[in-house]
């Protein structure tokens, strides 16, 4: 299996703090979580995916929340800050964990917050029950599709539900676009839409909700990567040619996997079959 850190979005892990620090020295204050959006939510649609688990999933105060693959911490912070609910941000790059860390220590939200270094297929949550779990374009990294359903039924509280982003493959593709898929999009369990709703059914959860976001993230990867090419010189500035050059790579993949239809886009939300 290829290192997650074979993505070009993640080769250069330093440029989310001098990204941060430029934002910060620009305003000439600390950024709002709305202001830092753009820098800290890693995924699509940014606050307004965050506000839509926080809603669908009635996220409030008393609850207890698992966030897998957290990134650099942007919704949970988002979460915690708008909720008061507590939430483990689990994450399994170090450099990511330690980068949301820092943050979430600037932005006083460290009671709220419990960073996690750790593969979620292997942390011992102990007796912890979730309210809610949430995880935007994380899962397709992981492998092993029935073992991490399995834990996630375990750890879900029986009333609890779980709001998921993530990728579907529209396309039969070969073994080497499969291995191409792998390094450079951290593909790891990527199936076509029948067998991903086959699986969580077999897995005791039911859909309560079931929405195909491609086209609507075929137009965000596309405008992403026209914004980032229109200020491909800023970019440079703030951090270096081969940064800006690794998440232009990125970006550009992103953009066509969805375009040519090769993945597709999926938000649901599921509860327990009891």
């Amino acid at each position: 299996m290829f290192n997650i850190e074979e993505m070009n979005l993640y080769k250069t892990t330093d440029r989310f703090l001098n990204n941060y620090k430029h934002l910060k020295n620009s305003l000439k204050r600390e950024p709002t979580l709305e202001e830092i959006s753009e820098i800290d939510q890693l995924h699509y649609n940014g606050i307004e995916a965050v506000n839509e688990a926080i809603l669908k999933t009635k996220i409030k105060e008393s609850n207890i929340v698992l966030d897998i693959g957290s990134g650099i911490g942007g919704p949970a912070r988002y979460l915690a800050n708008k909720t008061n609910a507590k939430v483990y941000a689990v994450e399994l790059q170090k450099s990511l964990n330690d980068i949301g860390s820092e943050l979430t220590h600037n932005y006083k939200l460290d009671n709220n917050i419990f960073h996690i270094n750790a593969d979620i297929l292997k942390y011992n949550f102990k007796k912890i029950k979730f309210n809610n779990i949430v995880s935007w374009l994380a899962l397709y990294h992981i492998p092993k599709r029935a073992e991490l359903l399995k834990i996630l039924y375990n750890i879900l509280d029986d009333r609890g539900c779980i709001y998921v982003e993530d990728f579907y493959l529209k396309k039969n593709i070969t073994s080497n676009e499969q291995k191409i898929l792998a390094k450079n999009f951290h593909a790891n369990h990527l199936v076509h839409l029948k067998t991903y709703k086959e699986e969580l059914k077999n897995s005791k959860f039911y859909l309560l909700e079931c929405s195909d976001m491609s086209a609507n993230w075929t137009k965000f990867t596309q405008n992403r990567l026209l914004n980032f090419k229109k200020n491909y010189t800023k970019h440079i500035q703030i951090n270096n040619k081969n940064t800006a050059d690794n998440v232009l790579r990125f970006y550009s993949l992103a953009y066509d996997l969805l375009s040519k239809n090769i993945v597709g886009g999926i938000r649901y939300i599921v509860k327990k079959t009891i």
